[in-house]
C-alpha cells in the first residue's frame, strides 16, 4: 500500500478559494495551522485533476478565471470537486505514526520495479494514462500516488514471475502493463477501504 508525505505547493489564488471551500465543509478545520497539510494535499490533487481533464487549460488560466467573470462558474466547480475530494480522502486515507514496513524481499522487489519503471521510455505516458483512468473512476484523491503504486506492484509481479527470461522488453511493455492495471482500477472503484497510509507532518 502507498504511503505519503508532502512537499510544499503554491498556486495562491486557487489555494485561497479551495481553502474557503474546505472551511465550509469542515468549519472547525485549522486550515492555516496544524491542519494546513490537508489544504496542500487538496491543492496538489486539484492540479492533477485539472491537468488530466483539461490538458489545454493551465493552472494560471484557472486562477485568472477565479479573479474575473468566470468566478462563479469556477467557484461552483471547486465546491463540487471539494466535496468529492473530501469523500475520497475519508475513504482512502488512514493515518499512522510510522509508515508500514515490508519484508526485505518485498522491499527489494519494489525497489527493482521502481527503478525499471523510472527507466521506461514511455513511463510518464503510462503513469499519465493510469492517473487519467483513476480520475475517470472517481479517484480524485492521491491519484498520482495510487497510479505509481499500481504500476510498480505490477512490474514487481512481472519481474518475479519471469526471473528466468531476459525478455524485459515484453515484460515491461507499457501497453501490456496498462491493460493489466485497468482491472485493478475497476476493482478499486468497488471498494470503500483505506489504501493510503499517511504520516502527516505538522511542522507548525
Amino acid at each position: 500500500m502507498p504511503s505519503a508525505k508532502l512537499d510544499g505547493s503554491s498556486n495562491p489564488v486557487m489555494t485561497f478559494w479551495l481553502s474557503r471551500e474546505l472551511e465550509k465543509e469542515i468549519p472547525e478545520l485549522d486550515i492555516y495551522g496544524s491542519e494546513k497539510k490537508l489544504l496542500e494535499f487538496a491543492c496538489k490533487d486539484l492540479e492533477t485533476c485539472l491537468k488530466a481533464n483539461w490538458k489545454n487549460t493551465s493552472i494560471t488560466r484557472i486562477e485568472e478565471g477565479l479573479n474575473r467573470q468566470e468566478q462563479e462558474e469556477l467557484k461552483q466547480f471547486l465546491k463540487v470537486w471539494t466535496k468529492q475530494w473530501l469523500e475520497k480522502w475519508r475513504e482512502r486515507v488512514t493515518f499512522c505514526q510510522k509508515t508500514p514496513r515490508f519484508s526485505l524481499a518485498h522491499a527489494r522487489a519494489r525497489k527493482k520495479a521502481l527503478k525499471a519503471f523510472k527507466q521506461m521510455d514511455r513511463g510518464k505516458e503510462l503513469k499519465d494514462l493510469t492517473v487519467q483512468k483513476l480520475i475517470n473512476s472517481g479517484e480524485v484523491c492521491m491519484a498520482e500516488l495510487i497510479a505509481e503504486n499500481l504500476i510498480v506492484e505490477e512490474i514487481a509481479q512481472r519481474l518475479k514471475e519471469n526471473r528466468k527470461t531476459s525478455d524485459d522488453e515484453t515484460i515491461l511493455d507499457p501497453w501490456h502493463i496498462l491493460q493489466a492495471v485497468l482491472p485493478r482500477i475497476r476493482q478499486l472503484a468497488e471498494k470503500k477501504t483505506p489504501i493510503i497510509h499517511l504520516k502527516l507532518m505538522t511542522d507548525v
